[in-house]
């Protein structure tokens, strides 16, 4: 018979009724691990400090784009200083240090931190607290202090000082002087409570820069899209009001940052421009000065040159501009070249008009400006510095480029007038030397006059622009309140901690399932041999000291499955006349004693005339039972020392009989291959209708397996728990080899109500089981107490489970 069985470690059928009996089997340990879960749950929201999030929206405007409406509009026509911005470097400088350090500056009850101290949390205050500190001078910045009231009036203040603790009485508004510094305490009087008498308060006092660190790590500036030039201000805190006074704060600490760069470059440029006015109304009134002298020393009234002396009065004003603008040109590229100061470069600095060098030079200006501010955070090695610097090289390279352009423009039309100049400097000698005089002098004095209203313009203009200046960023929507926390969230802690623990549960539970190794239900068998079972033999667990339990318990359920497993022994035992049951198991301790002698007994109630033989000689029990000697068994029979009537005895069971091992012999295979045991057993077969051979473990020895010649039914115990998975494979062995005559496999000590609970109903093909838990067995009864109770919806849904199979 060359059958193929299944593979005990490759199996891969998923057996989802299995997984599912598998984990109510366990129901306890989910509602356990639930319960811990949820109750740490609870702990964690209760005691953990609550962060709140604050934000707010603001958009940048750029020179392209207004986002105020056409009113608006109007006055970014008198901002001068407005430039295209790079969202990224802005977010870079809102997050500076520079500008939280200012946000920090305008808010209140920042540099120092106030506490209320309960049983088990303390709380931050913020500004709802009863008593603000005011600083005079502190050196220990960090140190904690504590106030209890003391009355009305006045309250203790203490501190610790190494292990002692240093405690003083003050009243408000008086200074307190020690060895941290100088500061007064004094109530906050838009809080109308005072100090709780039962509650212990402190503070702390924070250097300026621990706050800006602080404030700078939990503030968060995003994009809301890439389409869009608008950011998203947040900051995180324990205190909600001060996470939305914080990012209120830094919305209208970069409002100034933005305005304060534009009226910088304002400045500057009115103080140049005022000292070239300056300049200019002194050349101015000398050329008024000298006119009316000249007129007083020739007595005339009014000079009218005539056509020729008016052009070249004209084409000498353009040579002076366009020689002034070589100048300033000159100027310019040299201040360019220099890395002058980007504040005080500007086009009307130097006499220059021409849009590309005003474009230019702004651009110039506003990266000079981001450079700034992102360096007070940054390194030159940090690679928003240096995409800044390229860019502000290239703009310089270009910048010069359109300089030199211009200016070799300008060279060619200073020939061209220069040419001009020299044609009506030859009709200028027909002029009288009065009227030619007058024209010189009045020529000079047009050019002042000219200088000096172009400059008094250009400062009207920048002052307006001064003081219209405009804030780049245009608030959308203001911080608000946070009303819940980001963390610690209920719905997501109760539903992590729920997770964690049914993951635990479940994954406990099958770790538990994947590494035993033991038989625990009848399916694994089934699914690992193709060797019929006979029947599965209940857990008693009360046996009150013996193991014959048939006879003392015949209405339990074991007694009902040693009968269940009789019935099925006649479909295997075809023998008419006497019938040889071997029982073997793989190892010591899996029942065959004891099923020898409880299935003995239930075929002997049965008015069969049975034997139990005790074949075990290496480590005799049968013996045990009946309270009968070592010095008489088998074993003296097969040595010849005895005739086997002599060893055969009576029990307390009617129609049973035990033949004992007798002493423990030194060739125990030998005496079993032997003619005399043939003979035993040949005789056996005339007195007896069953002969059971109680036989050692065939995993250990090879006694059983010599004994099973004699068998005409071979029962192979399995004990769930006790036997493993892999003594399966030595039942199959046998099966395929022959070894053994009507092979079949009894299933011992089932617990028919088990943690897995998969055994419920199986019982063996004749309604085992199905009365058990009913109060059919009248020893096995359950108490209906307060667990079966609670448990009934679950094992009502098992045997509805078991039905389906």
């Amino acid at each position: 018979m060359n059958q193929e069985f299944p593979n005990l470690s490759n199996n891969q059928d998923i057996d989802f009724k299995r997984i599912l009996r598998l984990i109510l089997g366990h129901w306890w340990l989910i509602v356990l691990c639930l319960a811990i879960g949820l109750a740490a749950a609870n702990l964690y929201i209760r005691y953990t400090e609550p962060i709140y999030s604050s934000s707010g929206s603001i958009i940048i405007k750029d020179e392209e784009s207004s986002s105020l409406g056409a009113d608006a509009a109007k006055l970014d026509g008198f901002d001068k200083f407005q430039t295209k911005k790079n969202l990224s470097t802005e977010m870079e400088i809102i997050k500076s240090q520079a500008v939280v350090q200012h946000a920090v500056d305008l808010m209140d009850f920042v540099g120092v931190s106030y506490f209320a101290k309960g049983r088990f949390k303390v709380t931050e205050l913020y500004k709802d607290t009863p008593f603000i500190v005011d600083v005079d001078t502190f050196y220990a910045q960090g140190q904690t202090f504590n106030i209890r009231s003391a009355d009305t009036a006045r309250f203790r203040f203490s501190y610790l000082r190494g292990e002692e603790e240093i405690t003083t009485e003050h009243r408000f508004n008086e200074k307190i002087t020690n060895q941290f510094g100088v500061f007064t305490l004094r109530k906050n009087l838009s809080r109308p409570t005072s100090l709780t008498p039962d509650v212990v308060y402190s503070f702390t006092v924070h250097h300026p820069w621990a706050m800006v660190g602080k404030f700078r790590g939990s503030t968060g500036v995003g994009r809301a899209s890439e389409e869009t030039p608008m950011l998203i201000l947040s900051c995180s805190d324990n205190v909600p009001e001060r996470a939305m006074d914080f990012v209120n704060a830094l919305i209208r600490a970069y409002q100034e940052n933005t305005v304060e760069e534009k009226t910088k470059v304002a400045r500057n440029t009115l103080k140049i421009v005022s000292e070239l006015l300056a300049s200019s109304r002194d050349s101015l009134d000398l050329s008024e000065q000298k006119i009316e002298r000249f007129k007083r020393a020739k007595g005339i009234t009014n000079l009218t040159p005539d056509f020729a002396l008016s052009r070249f009065i004209d084409f000498d004003t353009r040579r002076n501009e366009m020689a002034l603008q070589l100048r300033a040109l000159d100027s310019l590229n040299a201040a360019i070249g220099r890395g002058k100061d980007p504040s005080l470069i500007s086009a009307t600095n130097f006499g220059t008009q021409d849009s590309r060098f005003g474009s230019n030079i702004a651009q110039l200006n506003d990266l000079q400006n981001r450079r700034r501010s992102l360096k007070a955070t940054l390194t030159d090695s940090h690679p928003n510095i240096k995409i800044i610097d390229r860019q502000i090289d290239l703009t310089r390279k270009n910048l010069t480029v359109d300089i030199e352009s211009y200016k070799e423009a300008l060279k060619n039309n200073l020939r061209t007038v220069n040419q001009e100049i020299q044609k009506y400097a030859a009709s200028l000698d027909k002029i009288p030397a009065t009227q030619r005089e007058s024209g010189n002098i009045d020529r000079v004095y047009s050019i002042h006059a000219g200088n000096y209203q172009r400059l008094l313009s250009q400062k009207q203009d920048y002052s307006i622009a001064q003081a219209a200046a405009l804030s780049d960023v245009v608030v959308l929507e203001p911080a608000y309140l946070p009303g819940t926390p980001n963390r610690p969230k209920p719905g997501s802690a109760y539903t992590m901690a729920a997770l964690i623990g049914l993951t635990t549960a479940i994954g406990f539970i099958f770790a538990k399932d994947f590494l035993k190794n033991t038989v625990t239900d009848r399916a694994e068998v089934e699914k690992a041999t193709r060797v019929p079972i006979l029947g599965m033999v209940s857990h008693m667990a009360k046996t009150d000291g013996t193991s014959l339990l048939v006879t003392q318990k015949p209405k339990s359920a074991l007694a009902e499955s040693f009968r269940s497993i009789r019935t099925n022994i006649q479909y295997l035992a075809t023998n008419k006349d006497c019938n040889v049951v071997l029982v073997t198991s793989t190892i010591g301790g899996e029942g065959k004693t004891f099923f020898t002698l409880n299935m003995g007994a239930i075929l002997a109630l049965s008015d069969k005339k049975v034997i139990m033989v005790g074949l075990d000689l290496r480590k005799p029990k049968l013996h045990l039972e009946f309270d009968l000697s070592r010095d008489k068994g088998i074993t003296q029979v097969l040595i010849g020392k005895a005739k086997l009537e002599d060893v055969i005895f009576k029990t307390s069971v009617e129609n049973l009989d035990i033949l004992p091992s007798g002493p423990v012999p030194p060739n125990p295979s030998e005496l079993i291959m032997g003619a005399a045991m043939d003979k035993i057993i040949s005789d056996l077969k005339q007195k007896y209708d069953y002969i059971l051979i109680d036989t050692p473990p065939v995993g250990l020895v090879t006694d059983a397996l010599i004994a099973m010649k004699f068998a005409d039914v071979t029962i192979y115990l399995i004990r769930q728990r006790k036997s493993k998975k892999i003594f399966l494979e030595t039942i199959n062995k046998l099966y395929q080899d022959q070894a053994a005559k009507n092979l079949a496999i009894v299933l011992n000590d089932f617990r028919t109500i088990t943690g897995y609970g998969y055994n419920y109903g199986y019982g063996n093909g004749y309604g085992y089981g199905y009365g058990y838990g009913y109060g059919y067995y009248d020893d096995d009864r359950p108490k209906n107490t307060f667990i079966r109770r609670l448990t009934r919806p679950y094992r009502w849904l098992k045997r509805k489970m078991k039905k389906s199979r």
